[in-house]
């Protein structure tokens, strides 16, 4: 695999190392968690980037539920110490795309591939997904259908 195609898993191993050295509790545990994530998925951890970041964004997704839980039972100390885990693990992926950015990449995917009805959402989802790694699938989904009816 080029070495250029590794570069967001050498960066995760470089501040796994840093961490160790630093004794960084938190970022430790949190680095090892998403490197384990991407060896489970790969042993050698031979992805490209877009699909560690797809691996890194469903475990942010992970995170976020588990904030949620949390809060809902009155946990308030174990959600402070997700959200932080979460604010590392955000480190890793790319900014997110303001609503309208995302409404305009839609639009523009649809118009790129002539999609004018319903039964090409997948297409248009995959085309998507493809071009921004780790944006919401959920929200493109229902940006897709509003536009396609």
């Amino acid at each position: 695999m080029a070495e250029d195609q590794r570069e967001l898993f050498n960066r995760l191993n470089q501040d796994l190392q840093k961490a160790l050295k630093e004794r960084a509790e938190l970022r430790l545990s949190a680095l090892r968690m998403v490197k384990s994530k991407i060896l489970y998925v790969n042993a050698r951890g031979d992805l490209p980037d877009a699909e560690i970041i797809k691996i890194i964004g469903k475990y942010a997704k992970e995170l976020k539920e588990s904030i949620e839980e949390f809060s809902k039972v009155g946990r308030s100390g174990e959600a402070d110490q997700v959200k932080k885990e979460l604010a590392i693990v955000n480190e890793y992926l790319p900014a997110e795309l303001s609503p309208a950015e995302v409404r305009d990449l839609v639009q523009d995917t649809i118009k790129e591939l002539g999609a004018s009805a319903l039964k090409e959402m997948g297409n248009v989802m995959k085309a998507v997904l493809a071009k921004q790694p780790g944006i919401d699938g959920k929200q493109v989904s229902q940006l897709v259908r509003e536009i396609l009816k």
